[in-house]
């Protein structure tokens, strides 16, 4: 009697990939969960939800009434004096009418109306001259590098204060690390489940999934003993030491590689190692250097506004100097080394308490504003909107060293020889001229319209300046990575872009206000409508909507004017209920998780991946990483030079010592052509020498610099591509990322052996 053939187990991401299916397609929950009992569920939610869902639905009504009044009692919008700030105001509060009227937003936007409309410059027939006092105004700047100077040492020494206290818990943390690394080879499992206890101390979420992916993986049988210890003593190590390197970037400070070894007692090749990987993900960044050193910080999402402000004033003062008379030069370049040095301090400092820098930052913006509009009025006596625009703009261009060097060097390229003893053909120069201060003078034009009218789309700016959108979007991305505009959100499905602004308080809680009014005019509607008609697929978007509200609470508790807190007792009152009809949300969610089938093992035949991810984000309310494919290794192509090994922020793919030998005699012609010589030299000579093809392949008792065998480790890797891009091998590389799944053959094999 033969023995029945063992059952092939599947792959472990194919595994994790088909219980996503499963769940999201309902086949699991089918058997488990009747349909009577998924309607009884829901209409236990419904019946729960009815006393709470009205008293949440008229909450914006009873707290924006409140507001509009207390704002206009208090004359909080005559504090308002940043016209981008009432533009985008005005914007959401109407969209939020046209979503569902709200008690006292009708009347919040009115006020908002007339106070844009007293903001706006009166016409006048008399040309208005500037009476600026240079002298003054130089020294008040002095003043203001100075100041800000001795607030960026205050900033310091917080810093410094919580580093040592961070120290103290480091040096714990790293004592306690080394105790159980020193195991590790002994006792992998013990090692594991220790790092697992002292990781929450880092809050580096990356070391957390990776721990629990091994444990989990060995819990379930799918990784041998042997690979499971190898697994705790590269990957499991080397994330933790991503996660020290980060709780010092986060707690401590900057740091170069050395400063990073001595604090974590980690040989700088390995910290080395892993800084790049950080890099990689995105998480780490270098901002300077330190005696020729680089300086690594974390990667902060958006940087305080005032670092911004304070970068392109000081543009704009050093576009003045040439104007100045030589004793008034020295005086402003003195301000302005200080100034920069300032800029350099806080882009070490990263993310900081703006609060303390904000007031002189508003001067220092000031002042450089009204020595260009004087620059301005100096200009020009016409007072055509479109004239003024124009001079605003090549002022705003000439502000930027970019163009002052391009006009400074320029001509040297026409009068000269080049580095290549070529001499540029004067047409053709200007030509270029032409092109790039149209370029200038476009970005120009656009820096005034938003820092006038607020926040504005590609849409907004087309309309204005007659320009196509295609070449708006062009200027501002460039605007954007020079730190020249900052993404303030969405509106009809573009992006808003404004420059960085110094708000006041006042100014602060009408932007967060109006924000608010919106968002909760489109979560009302989405609630009402959800509650009209609930089923199962809809306890995602419940779940969202209740959220909002949650959200919204929890931010406007922070709104005061004048020391006054409007609605104090509601807010208090309707925390209670929004969390207990999140709470019931969840637990309903919980009990029919992906609800009913959506989806049929026939219907996987033909299944867009993303899509499915979309579905199952509506259903659950979030959507996990998928993060399936293949990488497919062309050894033709391959020059083992180990980028791939080394970029992998996963330690997935490795370079093996192993060669495949027969291989080396089914490279096609043309593959060794693109090869470098040497290696191309070396195939040809194998080939030539070998009076017959080998049939086996040879193993390496070490490591070869330049051959091997490329090997991915699929229950490591997310797909990430980061392998495929770094390769750089002919033509495509040797790496490819096949992102194809059997969907109905994995299916299939899921539902038979259940």
């Amino acid at each position: 009697m033969s023995k029945p053939s063992p059952t092939k187990e599947m792959a472990p991401k194919r595994r994790r990939m088909m219980d996503m299916i499963l769940s999201l397609g309902g086949l699991r929950e089918e058997e488990a969960i009747p349909l009577s009992r998924i309607k009884q569920e829901m209409e236990t939610l419904k019946q729960n939800l009815d006393p709470l869902v009205g008293t949440i639905l008229d909450f914006p009504n009873s707290y924006f009434k409140t507001f509009e009044s207390l704002a206009q009692r208090k004359e909080l919008l005559e504090k308002v004096k940043e016209k981008g700030v009432i533009s985008d105001a005005i914007n959401d509060l109407e969209q939020s009418i046209e979503e569902m009227k709200i008690d006292g937003v009708p009347e919040l936007l009115t006020l908002l109306k007339a106070r844009k409309e007293a903001l706006e410059p009166r016409k006048s027939d008399d040309t208005e001259t500037i009476d600026m006092d240079i002298e003054s105004e130089l020294v008040r700047i002095s003043q203001l590098a100075e100041q800000l100077s001795n607030d960026v040492d205050t900033l310091e020494r917080q810093t410094k204060i919580e580093a040592e206290e961070a120290t103290k818990e480091l040096e714990a943390i790293v004592e306690q690390f080394h105790e159980i690394r020193n195991n590790v080879e002994s006792n992998p499992i013990a090692t594991l489940e220790a790092l697992q206890k002292l990781g929450p101390k880092t809050r580096y979420g990356s070391f957390m999934r990776t721990a629990a992916q091994i444990k989990r993986a060995k819990q379930d049988g799918r990784i041998e003993d042997e690979r499971f210890a190898d697994l705790v003593c590269s990957n499991t190590l080397m994330e933790f030491r991503r996660a020290l390197i980060m709780y010092i970037l986060n707690n401590i400070g900057s740091k170069t590689v050395v400063e990073l070894s001595r604090l974590i007692e980690t040989s700088p090749e390995d910290i080395q190692n892993a800084i790049v990987s950080m890099i990689s993900r995105g998480e780490v960044e270098m901002v300077g250097l330190d005696d020729n050193f680089p300086v690594f910080s974390r990667v902060i999402d958006k940087r305080p506004e005032t670092t911004l402000i304070l970068k392109r004033s000081i543009q704009q003062l050093r576009s003045t100097l040439k104007s100045l008379s030589d004793e008034r030069v020295t005086i402003l370049e003195d301000s302005l080394e200080s100034l920069e040095e300032t800029l350099a301090r806080l882009n070490r400092l990263g993310d900081y308490d703006a609060s303390l820098l904000s007031d002189s930052i508003k001067e220092l913006e000031t002042i450089s504003g009204k020595i260009i509009e004087a620059s301005l009025a100096a200009q020009t006596d016409d007072t055509s909107e479109d004239l003024r625009l124009l001079v605003s703009a090549g002022l705003e261009a000439f502000a930027r060293f970019r163009l002052k060097i391009t006009l400074e060097k320029g001509p040297n390229l026409v009068s000269g020889l080049n580095v290549y003893g070529e001499k540029l053909d004067p047409e053709l120069y200007e030509k270029m001229m032409s092109n790039y201060l149209d370029s200038e003078l476009e970005r120009g034009t656009i820096l005034i319209l938003i820092r006038e009218l607020g926040a504005m789309t590609t849409e907004d700016l087309a309309k204005q300046t007659k320009m196509p959108q295609n070449r708006i979007l062009q200027h501002l991305l460039r605007m954007k990575r020079d730190e020249l505009l900052i993404i303030t959100g969405e509106r009809n499905g573009y992006v808003l872009f404004d420059v960085p602004r110094t708000l006041n308080a006042a100014e602060q809680t009408i932007q967060l206000v109006s924000s608010l009014a919106n968002q909760l005019a489109s979560a009302s509607t989405e609630l009402k409508t959800i509650l009209s008609d609930l089923d199962p697929q809809s306890i995602g978007r419940l779940v969202n909507s209740l959220e909002t509200f949650s959200k919204a609470r929890d931010k406007l508790e922070g709104v005061k004017i004048d020391g006054e807190k409007p609605q104090s007792q509601l807010l208090h009152d309707i925390e209670d209920k929004i969390k207990s009809a999140l709470l019931l949300s969840y637990r309903t969610r919980a009990k029919i998780p992906s609800t009913r089938p959506k989806v049929t093992i026939e219907d996987l035949v033909d299944i867009d991946v993303p899509s499915v991810m979309a579905d199952y984000r509506d259903n659950m309310g979030y959507a996990p990483l998928l993060g399936f494919g293949t990488v497919e290794w062309n050894h033709s192509k391959c020059l083992g030079c180990k980028s791939c090994e080394i970029s992998c922020p996963e330690d997935a793919i490795e370079l093996k010592p192993h060669l495949k030998i027969s291989e080396f005699f089914d490279f096609p012609k043309e593959a060794l052509d693109e090869l470098p010589v040497n290696k191309a030299v070396f195939y040809d000579s194998v080939r030539s020498l070998a009076t017959q093809k080998p049939s086996s392949d040879i193993e390496l008792k070490k490591e070869a610099p330049g051959f091997g065998t490329v090997e991915v480790d699929l229950w490591l890797c997310v797909a990430c591509r980061t392998c495929v891009r770094r390769c750089p091998g002919p033509k495509d590389g040797a790496l490819e990322l096949e992102l194809k799944w059997n969907l109905p053959e994995v299916v299939g094999q899921m539902t038979a052996k259940s």
